[in-house]
């Protein structure tokens, strides 16, 4: 998005809450997030990666008065600056959000980045492009039930050069089966997307590296598609599992398929936080707890945590290949604010349309900061 369009959105929205008609001042947050990453690559045991980067620098700014609720989030790279989230709120047990947020698809993705076990995304919200769009959605609390669908055009960044709408809907569920320091959660969610002239739609993962070359890939293939996912996760202490399954049923333009073909693809995650837990709240992971922070004299808390994700975006004659990776992460979070990770991962392809049948290892290791 045009840079100065962006700061006059922001601007406007924000000053709506100084306007000398509000009989007290609102509630006023700021924030701000650093992520310096270091990623090392191979593919085919060739060198394809190895750099430093400041991988986010986000500001926040946030704005509560009497029931309404305003956010804002963006993200500052260089001369670039990008709206991630843009929005208002208002209603209590049944809330209505309107403007750029997050859709309402997936467990791991519809959390907080801040409160994620691994340094990238699951491959269910990769080859579907989870992410932020702008639109209007409705969550509703019904006992130990979570509600929300909205409906969305495109991201507010390419709001300009696309046309693109979709529909998400999310139900998920709660329960402490075995006692207060445990949480078991279910969840689905549905996603129907149509590019509405916009170009064709396409599906794709990298190894494990936001840097890094895509290892799998389809063409341009889709006009429209539907999504159904499954989660679940539970905690019990400083012990967690979470798993999400989704498939997507593609349908392609005329005469570029066979037949349409799924996307499919799903993970398994397991770990510990020694000195800690982590948190599930109103469906959606939240900040890992840490029971000793080091600001506090205490050694803070330590995680181990592993992956198996597994993609597949070969069926019906359309040759994306498929991809399993493994993944192993370390953690040690100062408080629940600043932590350092360190990923190490291993994949495995075949009928890549890049690189044939092969492997892919890499190293991530990053530093966290929030400041509020």
């Amino acid at each position: 998005m045009n840079n100065t369009k962006c700061l006059s959105i922001i601007a406007l929205l924000a000053a709506s809450f100084g306007s000398p008609a509000m009989a007290e001042d609102p509630e006023l947050s700021f924030g701000a997030h650093i992520f310096i990453d270091y990623e090392n690559e191979t593919i085919n045991d060739q060198d394809v990666l190895d750099d430093t980067n400041l991988r986010l620098f986000r500001v926040d700014f946030g704005a509560d008065y009497e029931g309404l609720s305003f956010r804002s989030s963006t993200d500052l790279q260089g001369d670039e600056i990008n709206i991630r989230d843009l929005f208002l709120e208002f209603g209590g047990d049944f809330k209505v959000r309107i403007g750029n947020f997050k859709v309402m698809n997936g467990l791991e993705q519809s959390s907080s980045l801040y409160s994620t076990t691994f340094m990238e995304g699951n491959s269910v919200s990769k080859i579907n492009g989870f992410s932020r769009a702008t639109g209007i959605a409705v969550f509703k609390s019904i006992g130990d039930f979570q509600l929300s669908g909205g409906v969305f055009g495109p991201d507010a960044n390419i709001i300009d050069e696309s046309d693109m709408y979709s529909a998400s809907a999310r139900v998920s569920w709660a329960a402490q089966p075995f006692g207060e320091d445990s949480t078991l959660h279910l969840g689905s969610s549905f996603r129907y997307r149509d590019s509405n002239g916009s170009g064709f739609l396409s599906y794709g993962q990298r190894a494990f590296g936001r840097s890094g070359p895509k290892t799998i890939s389809t063409a341009k293939v889709g006009e429209s598609d539907t999504f159904i996912g499954l989660e679940a996760a539970l905690l019990k202490g400083g012990f967690f599992a979470q798993s999400e399954w989704g498939t997507a049923q593609v349908q392609c333009g005329t005469g570029i398929c066979p037949s349409d073909p799924h996307e499919d693809a799903w993970y398994v995650d397991v770990g510990y936080v020694w000195g800690g837990r982590r948190v599930i709240k109103n469906g959606l992971f939240k900040r890992t707890a840490v029971d000793n922070p080091a600001t506090q004299g205490g050694f803070g808390a330590f995680a181990l945590s592993a992956r198996y994700d597994v993609a597949d975006l070969s069926d019906a004659g359309v040759i994306g290949g498929k991809q399993e990776t493994a993944v192993l992460g370390l953690t040690w979070y100062r408080d629940k604010y600043i932590r350092l990770m360190a990923n190490i991962s291993h994949s495995d392809f075949e009928d890549s349309p890049t690189y044939g049948d092969g492997d892919a290892e890499t190293v991530l290791l990053r530093a966290q900061f929030e400041f509020y």
